[in-house]
């Protein structure tokens, strides 16, 4: 499978969109289901199977890997709101179904005969062009309170909207899905209050919806950053920097960036590691998680990314000139991981939200 990632990524990036045999081998190998319940036909992972999936999709190919990886979290906003009457023979009969989408709500649900109405644009809709069906999220029309529909429709690429021109992961095909009073029976439906909680009951599930999704990122920058050590090793072996006496094997400031790259990387990874089972250990007791705890796993995942991208800095820096050119795998895994750290659940400011919270300060965030 890596190397069938591998070899389509050049074209996945050059193209601004996935493989599309790349991510239908993805999901026939049901890895596009890791967290959708069993009593649906999924495979209800514990939530590191995902970080660590992602960092080993990631290692060979950044755009495939978050294709996969939102993929994965999309399937599972479907499984979390959906009528579960609806959901059980969705996958048992589409085992290898694709689901891209949105769980924002840049949408507008007007209720009609038969269904609901679709009018919005969902942005960053990762994996639109190569998958079977859509999960978007609207605010229905005039609900006091306010209610969310989210919708499952088949994917329809007339309705995408190219926007997705990038330098980082370029290849996720990232682009808009924009309906106009788009028609969608009520059976693809599920509409419920706005913060309700997700109908499976999980451990995946149990966890504050502001903590479902920051843990893959985390994966997706740790691959990315060890492909980035591993590639100046390669290029240590080769290259002679202008006017150096020396190899750039040999010169100490090499040995220092690979030093640091690897220590920054794998103290992100091993303390998201660690806050992640205790989080899972606690919710699977049944356990509330408290505002602390909260706040220490969104540091942990924010810290890990930013850790990430500095090791990666390092790496590129003490690359020379050579990581310039457009030639160069340092320059694309530069691009890509930045773009990670661009994804507001591991947004650096999520570093100031977390210290505000462990101060006993209000977070200011309406996830948190």
């Amino acid at each position: 499978m890596l190397k069938l990632v591998e070899s389509k990524a050049s074209a996945a990036d050059q193209l601004r969109q996935p493989d599309p045999e790349v991510i239908k081998k993805l999901a026939e190998s049901n890895l596009l289901k890791l967290l959708v319940p069993r009593e649906y036909g999924g495979r209800e992972e514990h939530l590191s199977v995902l970080v660590e999936f992602s960092e080993a999709l990631a290692f060979s190919h950044g755009s495939t890997a978050w294709v996969a990886m939102t993929c994965n979290e999309e399937a599972g906003i479907a499984a979390a709101y959906l009528p579960p009457e609806n959901l059980k023979n969705l996958w048992p009969c589409q085992p290898d179904v694709v689901i891209a989408g949105s769980g924002v709500p840049h949408g507008r649900a007007q209720k009609v005969e038969g269904g609901w109405e679709l009018s919005g644009r969902w942005n960053f809709v990762s994996g639109c062009t190569s998958s079977d069906k859509w999960i978007l999220n609207s605010i229905v029309q005039d609900s006091s309170p306010l209610q969310l529909c989210f919708a499952l429709l088949t994917a329809d690429y007339s309705l995408i909207e190219k926007t997705w021109f990038t330098s980082g992961l370029r290849g996720t095909g990232s682009n808009d899905v924009v309906l106009h009073n788009h028609f969608v029976p009520s059976d693809s439906v599920g509409v419920v209050a706005n913060h309700s909680l997700p109908i499976p009951e999980t451990p995946f599930y149990r966890l504050p919806s502001g903590l479902r999704f920051p843990f893959p990122k985390t994966g997706i920058a740790t691959g990315l950053a060890f492909r980035a050590i591993h590639e100046f090793k390669k290029l240590c072996s080769t290259k002679k920097p202008l006017n150096s006496k020396l190899e750039l094997r040999n010169r100490p400031d090499a040995a220092s960036a690979v030093a640091k790259a690897e220590a920054l990387v794998r103290s992100g990874k091993a303390w998201v590691a660690e806050t992640l089972h205790d989080l899972w250990d606690s919710v699977a007791a049944g356990s509330e998680v408290t505002s602390d705890q909260h706040a220490l796993a969104r540091l942990a995942c924010s810290w890990s990314v930013q850790n990430s991208v500095a090791a990666v800095e390092l790496i590129t820096l003490a690359a020379g000139s050579s990581s310039n050119f457009e030639t160069s795998p340092l320059s694309q895994l530069a691009a890509d991981i930045k773009a990670v750290a661009g994804h507001f659940t591991v947004g650096s400011y999520q570093i100031d939200t977390a210290g505000r919270v462990l101060l006993g300060l209000d977070s200011e965030d309406r996830s948190f």
